[in-house]
């Protein structure tokens, strides 16, 4: 983070470019994610970045939500790790939380099937499943985790539906962009010559239909990402939320 303070910000958008990130990480503004222009693809471009051997226990993953919350379960608990990519939410748990029994954890990774496939060695490897459906029932207590993942979905109420329909103890929705606009659709140049979309999601409104699901939000953490911008509405940040299920 200071080191990226200290660049001046003409040079961090020439190594975005050399990255193949495109001048701006963010920009524009759309009423959803179907009205944004695109690049047109085929397949699963999240599949296509997935390093040749794929290793779940990387060094160099830090510390988040997902582990301080695992670290306080007493006896067998359940993850659902939703858009988990490689599976970066058992390396953060094994690498972070020290004081879980890894025979206590049932982990199981939700992903695109292009992804959940190449990545299911390494996560049975490690005595975990990897699908690419939302199962219909798990064992208690259980955490549900989406990081950086709801955002990239058009219909992410129904997928919420899903994950909540599973009664999770808790529910960790970390990393995804919120502001107090009305929630809009912007452009990120964030793989190598690609260009997606994703949603900003009016932080109250998210909240609020959580809420009305049966869940209460028990802590919230925002932080200004050093991204750039073009076009932007308004600012938006980084947010990571914490729900419990409601008593009764």
């Amino acid at each position: 983070m200071v080191i990226t303070d200290l660049i001046p910000p003409m040079i961090l958008r020439v190594w975005h470019r050399v990255r193949g990130l495109g001048w701006y990480n963010f920009e524009g503004s759309w009423n959803t994610l179907a009205d944004v222009p695109v690049t047109p693809r085929t397949g699963d471009p999240w599949a296509a970045t997935l390093p040749k051997t794929t290793r779940i226990l990387r060094h160099d993953v830090s510390p988040a939500i997902l582990p301080l919350l695992a670290s306080q379960m007493v006896g067998p608990f359940t993850v659902l790790d939703f858009g988990g990519g490689v599976g970066i939410g058992l390396a953060c748990i094994i690498e972070s939380a020290r004081n879980v029994n890894p025979s206590n954890l049932t982990y199981i990774l939700v992903e695109t099937p292009a992804v959940a496939r190449a990545v299911r060695a390494d996560i049975e490897a490690k005595g975990g499943r990897s699908l690419d459906e939302i199962p219909t029932s798990l064992p208690h207590p259980l955490i549900v985790n989406a990081e950086s993942v709801l955002y990239a979905i058009p219909d992410y109420q129904s997928v919420l539906d899903r994950l909540i329909a599973l009664k999770p103890d808790f529910l960790l929705v970390t990393n995804t962009p919120f502001s107090d606009l009305p929630t809009y659709a912007r452009r990120s140049h964030n793989l190598p010559h690609i260009t997606l979309g994703h949603l900003v999601f009016n932080r109250g409104d998210f909240v609020a239909g959580i809420e009305r699901r049966g869940y209460r939000l028990i802590f919230s953490a925002y932080h200004d990402p050093k991204f750039t911008h073009k076009n932007a509405p308004g600012p938006s940040v980084a947010g990571s939320l914490v729900f419990s299920l409601k008593a009764g």
